[in-house]
């Protein structure tokens, strides 16, 4: 079975060492619209149609490996149109829990923690050393970034970002396509498409453009 990295930047090429690790694979690709196709890492490097052309659905699966949620999403829709199923990319130093229950084009870094009885569903990144509580639900194209702390019973709603270090409440809902910025701490609810920043994170603009990185 082929993997099909869907992106070559810097999350890409991180997902390219996880999956070495796990070395569930007999080939890993590279999947890149925006350059040459190539060698880039040692890996072939081509745009999607390339892909589809040289590794049939039954030959390949995908994880998309982009932070920006609103990509992913449109990315996954491509994908899964064309009849792909989706890899987990699981840090073997992380640390899941045997009652979690998982989806598909998952990927969870190293030293992660998720807890029992927890839901992640698709193309969701968990980041490194991310603590991720009992009880929670992370929906579709979520982006948690390293070290957030998710309290028990949390709901991350679909195309949410989560920055750097941000501790969240147990019982918090983060609506959908809402930011949460870096170092930010989250002890009420984030309403959806808002940009919330501060201790406590409060929203303070509309997300109208659906980007976090600009």
């Amino acid at each position: 079975m082929v993997l099909g990295i869907y992106g070559s930047g810097g999350f890409g090429r991180e997902v390219k060492e996880i999956a070495e690790i796990c070395n569930l694979w007999d080939e890993v690709v590279f999947i890149d619209d925006t350059v040459e196709t190539g060698f880039f890492q040692g890996l072939k490097r081509m745009p999607f149609a390339l892909f589809v052309n040289s590794y049939g659905p039954g030959k390949a699966e995908i994880v998309i490996a982009l932070g920006e949620p609103e990509y992913k999403r449109a990315l996954y829709n491509k994908v899964k149109k064309r009849g792909y199923s989706f890899a987990n990319v699981i840090a073997p130093q992380s640390n899941v829990s045997k009652s979690a229950k998982l989806g598909k084009g998952i990927v969870i870094y190293a030293e992660a923690f998720v807890s029992s009885n927890v839901i992640i569903e698709d193309n969701v990144c968990i980041g490194l050393k991310t603590i991720i509580g009992h009880d929670c639900v992370v929906h579709q194209h979520s982006q948690i970034a390293p070290g957030v702390i998710l309290g028990g019973r949390c709901i991350i709603e679909s195309g949410a970002y989560i920055g750097m270090g941000v501790p969240v409440k147990e019982d918090i809902t983060v609506g959908i396509n809402a930011v949460v910025g870096m170092g930010s701490v989250v002890l009420r609810d984030i309403p959806e498409n808002v940009i919330a920043l501060g201790n406590p994170a409060r929203a303070m603009k509309r997300k109208d453009d659906k980007k976090v990185f600009h």
